[in-house]
């Protein structure tokens, strides 16, 4: 809410109730016969129900033209959102792009047989050192009886891609 129909509201408001004094004045006059007291009272009451009706209406106008403005702000917003939803996708494609094109750089490479038998040469030693230190693991049932733990092999892949 703006200045404008802020005014024109508590305007309205202040007038209606100092409306409310001489309306009084006008009900003890009438009471006691004095219609000079009533009369004059009555102007007063209509005075501030006159400015009361002034405010009324300018309030009213404020509050369509703020409905205007707010309406435009909100159409500006609205297209600003859908231009950064419209910014967002692109840079999302593009960046979907350069992933797509980074990944087309990627090379694949094979191992020798020289190079496969020192791999598993080096992995029977791994395979050997693992039994070793398995071997003094033990584990027993209930009854009291020894299990024998088997050692893990661990494989290796023959291929590998590298990222260029």
């Amino acid at each position: 809410m703006k200045a404008g129909s802020m005014e024109g509201l508590i305007g309205a408001n202040v007038n209606m109730k100092l409306s409310n004094t001489p309306m009084r004045v006008y009900k003890e006059a009438e009471l006691r016969g004095d219609t000079k007291v009533m009369k004059r009272a009555m102007e007063y009451v209509t005075d501030f129900q006159e400015k009361a009706q002034k405010y009324s209406n300018k309030a009213q106008e404020e509050l369509a033209k703020e409905l205007k403005e707010e309406r435009k702000e909100q159409e500006i917003r609205r297209e600003q959102t859908l231009e950064q939803k419209e910014e967002a996708k692109e840079y999302i494609e593009k960046i979907q792009e350069n992933n797509k094109s980074d990944i087309s750089k990627t090379d694949s490479i094979e191992i020798s047989e020289e190079g496969k038998k020192i791999l598993k040469n080096n992995s029977q030693t791994e395979q050997s050192a693992l039994v070793v230190q398995n071997t003094d693991v033990k584990m027993y049932t209930k009854e009291g009886k020894t299990i024998l733990i088997e050692p893990t092999v661990k494989s290796v892949d023959e291929k590998v891609d590298i990222i260029v």
